[in-house]
Protein backbone atom coordinates (compact mmCIF):
# COMPACT_ATOMS: atom_id res chain seq x y z
CA UNK A 1 0.00 0.00 0.00
CA UNK A 2 1.61 3.50 -0.96
CA UNK A 3 2.49 5.40 2.18
CA UNK A 4 -0.11 7.60 3.79
CA UNK A 5 1.33 11.06 4.82
CA UNK A 6 -0.63 12.41 7.66
CA UNK A 7 0.49 15.48 9.62
CA UNK A 8 0.17 16.60 13.42
CA UNK A 9 0.06 20.24 15.07
CA UNK A 10 3.57 21.62 13.83
CA UNK A 11 4.14 19.65 10.34
CA UNK A 12 4.96 16.52 11.75
CA UNK A 13 5.06 14.02 9.23
CA UNK A 14 3.70 10.44 10.18
CA UNK A 15 4.71 8.15 7.63
CA UNK A 16 8.93 9.56 7.51
CA UNK A 17 9.55 8.11 11.03
CA UNK A 18 9.24 4.57 10.49
CA UNK A 19 11.72 2.30 9.97
CA UNK A 20 11.79 1.00 6.26
CA UNK A 21 9.04 -1.80 5.42
CA UNK A 22 6.78 -2.08 2.73
CA UNK A 23 5.04 1.30 2.08
CA UNK A 24 7.48 3.18 3.68
CA UNK A 25 9.81 4.40 1.39
CA UNK A 26 10.63 7.97 0.49
CA UNK A 27 13.01 10.01 -0.79
CA UNK A 28 15.50 11.44 2.28
CA UNK A 29 16.88 15.08 2.15
CA UNK A 30 20.81 15.54 1.35
CA UNK A 31 21.64 17.17 4.86
CA UNK A 32 25.30 18.15 6.04
CA UNK A 33 28.42 17.68 3.88
CA UNK A 34 27.57 12.85 3.15
CA UNK A 35 25.05 11.86 1.27
CA UNK A 36 22.30 9.98 2.79
CA UNK A 37 23.42 6.50 1.41
CA UNK A 38 27.06 6.61 1.13
CA UNK A 39 28.55 3.63 3.29
CA UNK A 40 30.71 6.41 5.24
CA UNK A 41 26.81 7.37 6.52
CA UNK A 42 25.66 3.86 7.33
CA UNK A 43 28.96 2.97 8.50
CA UNK A 44 28.82 6.66 10.72
CA UNK A 45 24.67 5.51 11.78
CA UNK A 46 26.14 2.10 13.11
CA UNK A 47 28.47 3.70 15.20
CA UNK A 48 25.60 6.26 16.52
CA UNK A 49 23.72 2.98 17.19
CA UNK A 50 26.62 2.05 19.49
CA UNK A 51 27.10 5.28 21.35
CA UNK A 52 23.12 5.30 21.85
CA UNK A 53 23.14 1.74 23.56
CA UNK A 54 25.78 2.47 25.47
CA UNK A 55 24.06 5.79 26.72
CA UNK A 56 21.02 3.83 27.90
CA UNK A 57 22.57 1.06 29.00
CA UNK A 58 24.81 3.34 31.05
CA UNK A 59 28.26 2.16 30.49
CA UNK A 60 31.15 4.04 32.24
CA UNK A 61 33.01 6.18 29.42
CA UNK A 62 35.83 4.03 29.19
CA UNK A 63 34.06 0.70 28.24
CA UNK A 64 31.92 3.04 25.25
CA UNK A 65 32.33 1.81 22.10
CA UNK A 66 32.47 4.84 19.94
CA UNK A 67 35.16 7.58 20.45
CA UNK A 68 33.71 10.70 22.80
CA UNK A 69 34.28 12.88 19.74
CA UNK A 70 32.46 10.98 17.47
CA UNK A 71 29.17 11.83 18.11
CA UNK A 72 29.37 15.46 18.37
CA UNK A 73 31.67 15.48 15.35
CA UNK A 74 29.25 13.82 12.74
CA UNK A 75 26.97 14.76 9.93
CA UNK A 76 23.54 15.91 10.46
CA UNK A 77 22.66 13.05 7.69
CA UNK A 78 23.88 10.67 9.69
CA UNK A 79 21.70 11.63 12.86
CA UNK A 80 19.10 11.58 10.23
CA UNK A 81 19.08 8.29 8.97
CA UNK A 82 19.86 6.99 12.40
CA UNK A 83 17.13 8.59 14.12
CA UNK A 84 14.82 8.17 11.55
CA UNK A 85 15.46 4.59 11.73
CA UNK A 86 15.23 3.67 15.52
CA UNK A 87 13.18 6.09 16.46
CA UNK A 88 14.62 7.15 19.60
CA UNK A 89 14.86 10.70 19.78
CA UNK A 90 13.20 10.97 22.99
CA UNK A 91 14.75 8.61 25.39
CA UNK A 92 17.93 9.56 23.91
CA UNK A 93 17.60 13.22 24.63
CA UNK A 94 16.59 12.24 28.31
CA UNK A 95 19.72 10.54 28.75
CA UNK A 96 21.76 13.65 27.67
CA UNK A 97 20.28 15.89 29.90
CA UNK A 98 21.82 13.75 32.57
CA UNK A 99 25.28 13.05 30.58
CA UNK A 100 26.69 16.64 30.31
CA UNK A 101 30.04 15.29 28.96
CA UNK A 102 28.64 14.70 25.59
CA UNK A 103 29.24 18.11 23.44
CA UNK A 104 26.93 18.18 20.22
CA UNK A 105 27.19 20.73 17.37
CA UNK A 106 24.44 23.20 17.28
CA UNK A 107 23.21 21.85 14.28
CA UNK A 108 22.78 18.24 15.55
CA UNK A 109 21.13 19.14 18.80
CA UNK A 110 18.58 21.12 16.23
CA UNK A 111 18.33 17.36 14.38
CA UNK A 112 17.77 15.88 17.76
CA UNK A 113 15.56 18.35 19.20
CA UNK A 114 13.15 18.05 15.64
CA UNK A 115 12.77 14.32 16.50
CA UNK A 116 12.05 14.28 19.45
CA UNK A 117 9.23 17.35 18.98
CA UNK A 118 8.46 15.04 16.23
CA UNK A 119 7.92 11.70 18.46
CA UNK A 120 6.26 13.76 21.50
CA UNK A 121 3.87 14.93 19.30
CA UNK A 122 2.57 11.44 17.94
CA UNK A 123 2.67 10.82 21.76
CA UNK A 124 0.18 13.33 22.26
CA UNK A 125 -1.67 12.18 19.73
CA UNK A 126 -1.97 9.03 20.54
CA UNK A 127 -2.47 9.72 24.45
CA UNK A 128 -5.96 12.07 22.65
CA UNK A 129 -6.87 9.07 21.04
CA UNK A 130 -6.62 6.54 23.56
CA UNK A 131 -8.96 8.93 26.20
CA UNK A 132 -11.37 9.50 22.94
CA UNK A 133 -11.72 5.22 22.73
CA UNK A 134 -12.28 5.26 26.48
CA UNK A 135 -15.07 7.93 26.15
CA UNK A 136 -17.15 5.77 23.64
CA UNK A 137 -16.33 2.48 25.66
CA UNK A 138 -18.50 3.98 28.13
CA UNK A 139 -20.87 5.30 26.77
CA UNK A 140 -21.76 1.69 24.74
CA UNK A 141 -20.00 -0.74 27.04
CA UNK A 142 -17.49 -2.13 25.80
CA UNK A 143 -13.78 -2.73 27.21
CA UNK A 144 -11.29 -1.85 24.76
CA UNK A 145 -7.94 -3.53 25.85
CA UNK A 146 -4.69 -0.74 25.22
CA UNK A 147 -1.90 -2.44 22.93
CA UNK A 148 2.08 -2.42 23.04
CA UNK A 149 2.64 1.18 22.60
CA UNK A 150 0.12 2.66 23.93
CA UNK A 151 0.46 1.38 27.43
CA UNK A 152 3.57 3.76 27.87
CA UNK A 153 1.72 6.28 26.34
CA UNK A 154 -0.45 6.31 28.86
CA UNK A 155 1.42 4.80 31.80
CA UNK A 156 4.02 7.43 31.63
CA UNK A 157 7.01 4.80 31.89
CA UNK A 158 9.08 6.26 28.93
CA UNK A 159 7.17 6.74 26.76
CA UNK A 160 8.27 5.88 23.18
CA UNK A 161 7.34 7.09 19.33
CA UNK A 162 4.53 5.65 18.47
CA UNK A 163 2.84 4.50 14.94
CA UNK A 164 -0.45 4.25 15.46
CA UNK A 165 -3.02 3.33 18.78
CA UNK A 166 -3.72 0.03 18.77
CA UNK A 167 -6.60 -1.49 21.19
CA UNK A 168 -8.09 -5.33 21.29
CA UNK A 169 -11.76 -5.89 21.36
CA UNK A 170 -14.06 -9.36 20.53
CA UNK A 171 -15.24 -9.40 16.94
CA UNK A 172 -18.26 -7.28 17.67
CA UNK A 173 -17.72 -4.18 19.59
CA UNK A 174 -14.36 -4.05 17.26
CA UNK A 175 -17.01 -3.90 14.65
CA UNK A 176 -18.97 -1.39 16.70
CA UNK A 177 -16.00 0.64 17.80
CA UNK A 178 -14.98 1.22 13.87
CA UNK A 179 -18.69 2.35 13.46
CA UNK A 180 -18.61 4.95 16.36
CA UNK A 181 -15.22 6.32 14.72
CA UNK A 182 -16.45 6.92 10.72
CA UNK A 183 -18.97 8.39 12.64
CA UNK A 184 -16.59 11.42 14.22
CA UNK A 185 -15.19 12.08 11.23
CA UNK A 186 -12.74 9.07 11.09
CA UNK A 187 -11.94 7.65 7.50
CA UNK A 188 -10.44 3.65 6.11
CA UNK A 189 -8.05 4.36 3.74
CA UNK A 190 -6.61 0.58 3.54
CA UNK A 191 -8.43 -2.43 3.59
CA UNK A 192 -9.06 -4.80 7.00
CA UNK A 193 -6.66 -7.66 7.45
CA UNK A 194 -7.19 -10.96 9.56
CA UNK A 195 -6.13 -9.39 12.82
CA UNK A 196 -7.79 -6.08 12.65
CA UNK A 197 -10.08 -3.75 10.80
CA UNK A 198 -9.04 -1.43 8.41
CA UNK A 199 -6.97 1.42 9.95
CA UNK A 200 -9.10 4.25 10.57
CA UNK A 201 -7.33 7.92 10.23
CA UNK A 202 -8.30 11.48 11.17
CA UNK A 203 -6.66 14.62 10.19
CA UNK A 204 -4.03 16.18 12.96
CA UNK A 205 -3.92 12.54 14.47
CA UNK A 206 -2.29 9.27 14.23
CA UNK A 207 -4.23 6.38 12.85
CA UNK A 208 -6.19 4.04 15.05
CA UNK A 209 -5.98 0.23 14.92
CA UNK A 210 -9.03 -1.96 16.02
CA UNK A 211 -7.63 -5.42 16.61
CA UNK A 212 -10.02 -8.32 17.18
CA UNK A 213 -6.98 -10.72 16.71
CA UNK A 214 -3.28 -10.69 17.45
CA UNK A 215 -0.78 -12.03 14.56
CA UNK A 216 1.41 -14.47 15.53
CA UNK A 217 0.11 -14.82 19.02
CA UNK A 218 -1.58 -18.01 19.86
CA UNK A 219 -5.26 -17.96 22.64
CA UNK A 220 -6.47 -14.77 22.24
CA UNK A 221 -9.62 -15.75 24.81
CA UNK A 222 -6.67 -16.61 27.59
CA UNK A 223 -5.15 -12.95 26.69
CA UNK A 224 -8.72 -11.38 26.97
CA UNK A 225 -9.48 -13.14 30.44
CA UNK A 226 -5.83 -12.31 32.22
CA UNK A 227 -6.43 -8.48 30.92
CA UNK A 228 -6.63 -6.17 34.42
CA UNK A 229 -8.16 -2.84 34.14
CA UNK A 230 -5.68 0.32 33.23
CA UNK A 231 -4.93 1.93 36.42
CA UNK A 232 -5.94 5.51 36.57
CA UNK A 233 -7.84 5.13 33.11
CA UNK A 234 -11.51 3.65 34.22
CA UNK A 235 -12.81 2.01 31.15
CA UNK A 236 -9.67 0.86 29.99
CA UNK A 237 -7.52 -2.40 29.85
CA UNK A 238 -4.18 -3.87 29.46
CA UNK A 239 -2.99 -7.15 29.15
CA UNK A 240 -1.16 -8.63 32.03
CA UNK A 241 2.48 -7.67 32.36
CA UNK A 242 3.72 -11.44 31.10
CA UNK A 243 1.56 -11.22 28.00
CA UNK A 244 2.00 -7.81 27.28
CA UNK A 245 5.89 -8.46 27.65
CA UNK A 246 5.60 -11.15 25.04
CA UNK A 247 3.33 -9.66 22.63
CA UNK A 248 6.02 -7.03 22.70
CA UNK A 249 8.82 -9.46 21.85
CA UNK A 250 6.70 -11.47 19.28
CA UNK A 251 5.51 -8.75 17.56
CA UNK A 252 9.21 -7.03 17.05
CA UNK A 253 11.28 -10.00 16.49
CA UNK A 254 8.39 -12.39 14.49
CA UNK A 255 5.64 -10.32 13.49
CA UNK A 256 7.95 -7.40 11.72
CA UNK A 257 11.58 -8.42 11.34
CA UNK A 258 12.24 -5.22 9.91
CA UNK A 259 11.85 -4.04 13.89
CA UNK A 260 14.32 -7.00 15.10
CA UNK A 261 16.44 -4.69 17.61
CA UNK A 262 15.19 -1.23 17.18
CA UNK A 263 16.15 0.65 20.12
CA UNK A 264 12.69 2.44 20.30
CA UNK A 265 11.37 -1.56 20.87
CA UNK A 266 14.02 -2.64 22.55
CA UNK A 267 13.32 0.67 25.19
CA UNK A 268 9.58 -0.16 25.06
CA UNK A 269 9.81 -3.85 25.67
CA UNK A 270 13.13 -2.79 28.47
CA UNK A 271 9.72 -0.85 30.63
CA UNK A 272 7.34 -4.09 30.25
CA UNK A 273 10.23 -6.68 31.40
CA UNK A 274 10.72 -3.62 34.37
CA UNK A 275 6.82 -4.33 35.73
CA UNK A 276 7.28 -8.31 35.40
CA UNK A 277 8.11 -10.04 38.80
CA UNK A 278 10.91 -12.55 38.80
CA UNK A 279 7.43 -15.47 38.46
CA UNK A 280 6.79 -13.57 34.84
CA UNK A 281 9.75 -13.12 33.71
CA UNK A 282 10.60 -16.82 34.12
CA UNK A 283 6.95 -17.39 32.68
CA UNK A 284 7.92 -15.23 29.63
CA UNK A 285 11.34 -17.44 29.25
CA UNK A 286 9.44 -20.56 29.02
CA UNK A 287 7.57 -19.24 26.23
CA UNK A 288 10.37 -18.10 24.21
CA UNK A 289 12.31 -21.80 24.88
CA UNK A 290 9.26 -22.83 22.95
CA UNK A 291 9.24 -21.11 20.08
CA UNK A 292 10.89 -21.37 16.84
CA UNK A 293 12.41 -17.95 16.83
CA UNK A 294 13.83 -18.27 20.84
CA UNK A 295 17.51 -17.16 19.37
CA UNK A 296 16.32 -13.87 18.47
CA UNK A 297 13.79 -13.60 21.51
CA UNK A 298 15.59 -14.32 23.59
CA UNK A 299 18.82 -12.02 22.20
CA UNK A 300 15.87 -9.00 22.14
CA UNK A 301 14.77 -9.53 25.51
CA UNK A 302 18.22 -9.82 26.88
CA UNK A 303 19.20 -6.51 25.26
CA UNK A 304 15.92 -4.98 26.74
CA UNK A 305 16.64 -6.04 30.07
CA UNK A 306 20.27 -4.66 30.28
CA UNK A 307 18.79 -1.14 29.63
CA UNK A 308 17.25 -1.12 33.25
CA UNK A 309 19.76 -3.43 34.74
CA UNK A 310 22.96 -1.83 33.38
CA UNK A 311 24.22 -5.56 32.03
CA UNK A 312 27.26 -5.43 29.82
CA UNK A 313 25.82 -7.04 26.57
CA UNK A 314 27.09 -7.12 23.22
CA UNK A 315 24.40 -6.06 20.80
CA UNK A 316 23.04 -8.92 18.54
CA UNK A 317 21.04 -6.95 15.88
CA UNK A 318 23.93 -4.86 14.11
CA UNK A 319 23.14 -6.68 10.79
CA UNK A 320 19.52 -5.54 10.97
CA UNK A 321 20.25 -2.30 11.67
CA UNK A 322 22.56 -2.31 9.08
CA UNK A 323 19.76 -3.44 6.58
CA UNK A 324 17.40 -0.88 7.57
CA UNK A 325 20.21 2.07 7.01
CA UNK A 326 21.17 0.69 4.08
CA UNK A 327 17.14 0.04 3.02
CA UNK A 328 16.33 3.76 4.01
CA UNK A 329 19.21 5.40 2.31
CA UNK A 330 19.27 3.86 -0.90
CA UNK A 331 16.50 1.39 -2.04
CA UNK A 332 13.78 3.89 -0.19
CA UNK A 333 12.41 3.52 -3.88
CA UNK A 334 11.62 0.10 -3.71
CA UNK A 335 9.09 0.74 -1.26
CA UNK A 336 6.43 2.34 -4.03
CA UNK A 337 6.43 -0.47 -6.19
CA UNK A 338 4.08 -3.35 -5.57
CA UNK A 339 5.84 -6.08 -7.08
CA UNK A 340 8.81 -4.67 -5.30
CA UNK A 341 7.61 -4.19 -2.16
CA UNK A 342 8.52 -7.70 -0.29
CA UNK A 343 12.33 -7.06 -0.75
CA UNK A 344 12.36 -5.44 2.44
CA UNK A 345 11.26 -7.96 4.73
CA UNK A 346 12.47 -10.60 2.49
CA UNK A 347 15.93 -9.24 3.11
CA UNK A 348 15.51 -9.41 7.12
CA UNK A 349 14.34 -13.05 6.44
CA UNK A 350 18.13 -13.87 4.36
CA UNK A 351 19.97 -12.37 7.61
CA UNK A 352 17.82 -14.84 9.92
CA UNK A 353 17.96 -18.60 10.22
CA UNK A 354 16.85 -21.27 7.74
CA UNK A 355 13.62 -21.11 10.40
CA UNK A 356 12.82 -17.52 8.29
CA UNK A 357 13.27 -18.56 5.20
CA UNK A 358 11.36 -21.78 5.58
CA UNK A 359 8.49 -19.68 7.09
CA UNK A 360 8.66 -17.23 4.50
CA UNK A 361 8.12 -20.15 1.69
CA UNK A 362 5.18 -21.76 3.77
CA UNK A 363 3.12 -18.00 3.95
CA UNK A 364 3.99 -17.36 0.17
CA UNK A 365 2.76 -21.25 -0.70
CA UNK A 366 -0.65 -20.99 1.50
CA UNK A 367 -3.49 -19.53 0.32
CA UNK A 368 -4.68 -15.91 1.85
CA UNK A 369 -7.50 -16.01 3.73
CA UNK A 370 -8.28 -12.71 2.13
CA UNK A 371 -9.38 -11.50 -1.47
CA UNK A 372 -5.92 -10.52 -3.36
CA UNK A 373 -5.82 -6.00 -2.85
CA UNK A 374 -5.29 -6.00 -6.82
CA UNK A 375 -8.66 -4.83 -7.89
CA UNK A 376 -8.26 -7.05 -11.47
CA UNK A 377 -7.56 -10.08 -9.96
CA UNK A 378 -9.46 -9.69 -6.54
CA UNK A 379 -12.14 -10.07 -10.08
CA UNK A 380 -11.03 -12.57 -11.49
CA UNK A 381 -10.95 -14.64 -8.44
CA UNK A 382 -14.85 -13.36 -7.33
CA UNK A 383 -15.90 -14.70 -11.46
CA UNK A 384 -13.34 -17.87 -12.05
CA UNK A 385 -12.20 -19.06 -8.56
CA UNK A 386 -10.00 -21.80 -9.42
CA UNK A 387 -8.19 -19.10 -12.43
CA UNK A 388 -8.07 -16.46 -10.45
CA UNK A 389 -6.43 -18.32 -6.70
CA UNK A 390 -4.08 -20.24 -9.46
CA UNK A 391 -2.97 -16.96 -10.87
CA UNK A 392 -2.50 -15.19 -6.99
CA UNK A 393 -0.21 -18.15 -6.30
CA UNK A 394 2.01 -17.44 -8.67
CA UNK A 395 2.35 -14.46 -8.88
CA UNK A 396 3.21 -14.51 -4.86
CA UNK A 397 5.87 -16.92 -6.14
CA UNK A 398 7.45 -14.97 -8.43
CA UNK A 399 7.60 -12.13 -5.90
CA UNK A 400 9.20 -14.09 -3.34
CA UNK A 401 12.05 -15.38 -6.04
CA UNK A 402 12.43 -11.36 -7.19
CA UNK A 403 12.49 -10.01 -3.77
CA UNK A 404 15.20 -12.66 -2.77
CA UNK A 405 17.37 -11.60 -6.04
CA UNK A 406 17.41 -8.03 -5.13
CA UNK A 407 17.88 -8.68 -1.46
CA UNK A 408 20.85 -10.84 -1.65
CA UNK A 409 23.04 -8.10 -1.98
CA UNK A 410 22.07 -5.91 0.38
CA UNK A 411 21.58 -8.65 3.14
CA UNK A 412 25.27 -9.18 2.08
CA UNK A 413 26.12 -5.49 2.41
CA UNK A 414 24.57 -5.10 5.40
CA UNK A 415 26.75 -8.26 7.23
CA UNK A 416 29.68 -6.83 5.84
CA UNK A 417 29.13 -3.29 7.86
CA UNK A 418 27.68 -4.83 10.98
CA UNK A 419 31.25 -7.16 10.94
CA UNK A 420 33.16 -4.34 10.34
CA UNK A 421 31.61 -1.89 13.19
CA UNK A 422 31.92 -4.74 15.75
CA UNK A 423 33.19 -3.37 18.77
CA UNK A 424 36.82 -4.07 19.89
CA UNK A 425 36.61 -4.86 23.59
CA UNK A 426 38.65 -7.58 25.83
CA UNK A 427 36.64 -10.85 26.03
CA UNK A 428 35.88 -10.71 29.66
CA UNK A 429 33.92 -6.97 28.81
CA UNK A 430 31.09 -8.41 27.18
CA UNK A 431 28.22 -11.05 27.79
CA UNK A 432 27.32 -13.10 24.14
CA UNK A 433 23.90 -13.47 23.51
Amino acid sequence: MRALRRRVSGGTDLSAHARWAPGAGRRERDIGTRRVGDNLTVDGALSLRAWALDLLLARRPGDRSTRPDFVGSDSPATWELFLRSERCALPLRSRLVLESRTPLHPGLVQVLQARAISELQRILSARGQLLQIRELAAVHGFEPIVLKGGVATLSGNEPVDVDDVDVLLAEEPAGLLGSLLDDRGYRSMASWTVAHLAPRFAPEAVSVEVHFAIKDADQIPELRACARPFAGFPGLWRLSSSDHLWHLLVHSVVTHPYRRGCIRDVVLTSSAARDCSQAELDEVTGRIARHRQSRLLTAMLELAKAVHSGASVTDPFRAEAAANYLLRARFGWAARWRILSPMGTTVFVLLGSRTDRRAEWVETMTRPPLPSSWGFLAAMQRRWPRLGDASQGILRILRLVLGRLLAWPVATSARRLAERSAPRRAPDQTVAL
